[in-house]
């Protein structure tokens, strides 16, 4: 089997992958606490706080006892500050930031240097990275960093024969949805929206592990850089040749109606 690492596995996202992709992979996955760390077959689960480097080095360290991994899913990530950029505390915004985007390079960073086997990374994107999610700013600036670093790493590891790509996974019921929640009415379209997904669960998550599966298998190869939708892209019936040649397909660009046409919408 297969080791790969999925970041944040005490989320409902991680911990929904951690056992689905344990059939047919060996898992590595991380929690913020203890309370998690029970292993199962094919799951080993470590305590690691993104928020704290120390801790990461630490981790670092422990993944020397753990040869040949294959792949990284990215699953973990915080919410707060919810609110006007001007009103919130600009320490919690600063470290929304250094936890979603700046730990997770350093991360990455470090354990480039020490592997020869890592093939493909896979990182969860989130709401306000391809529009403006007002009140959310430092989360949806940090989801947006994660997909440019995504990008610039796709080209710069092409000659490893290393797949980099971030996915959107929907909206799915989680702890965030519970914090959009209690931050209240305020928040319009987002709270109801909010509730609702509290009240059915949100969309379909096994469109989340279909998706991880296929961008982990070699089937994939060549993919990169891209940002895709598991709701929504039918990534597994598309012309692989074709996306994976045409750099522009499921990326963010700018649409200018020379080079960049927005299609039409029925």
């Amino acid at each position: 089997m297969k080791k790969i690492i999925i970041l944040g596995s005490s989320g409902s996202i991680g911990s929904y992958l951690s056992k689905k992709l344990s059939t047919n992979f060996q898992v590595i996955a991380t929690t913020r606490n203890t309370s998690h760390s029970q292993n199962e077959n094919n799951v080993n689960y470590l305590s690691v706080d993104f928020g704290n480097r120390e801790d990461i080095e630490n981790f670092l360290d422990q993944l020397n006892n753990h040869k040949d991994i294959y792949g990284i899913i990215n699953c973990y990530g915080i919410q707060p500050p919810i609110g006007k950029f001007r009103e919130v505390d600009f320490k919690v915004w600063e470290e929304n930031i250094t936890i979603n985007f700046n730990n997770f390079a350093f991360f990455l960073h470090k354990f480039l240097k020490s592997t020869t086997t890592i093939k493909k990374i896979i990182v969860c994107s989130g709401g306000g990275a391809t529009y403006p999610r007002k009140y959310f700013s430092a989360y949806g600036i940090s989801k947006i960093a994660l997909y440019k670093y995504i990008e610039i790493l796709s080209q710069e590891l092409e000659s490893d024969g290393i797949d980099l790509n971030l996915i959107a996974p929907g909206v799915i019921k989680s702890k965030m949805t519970q914090e959009v929640v209690d931050f209240g009415s305020i928040l319009g379209d987002e709270y109801k929206n909010s509730l609702e997904t509290l009240s059915d669960g949100g969309q379909d998550k096994e469109k989340i592990f279909h998706l991880c599966n296929f961008l982990l298998s070699e089937k994939s190869n060549g993919l990169s850089g891209r940002l895709i939708s598991a709701q929504w892209d039918d990534i597994e019936d598309s012309d692989l040749a074709k996306l994976i040649k045409d750099k522009n397909l499921f990326t963010i660009r700018r649409i200018d109606q020379k080079y960049f046409m927005e299609k039409n919408k029925k």
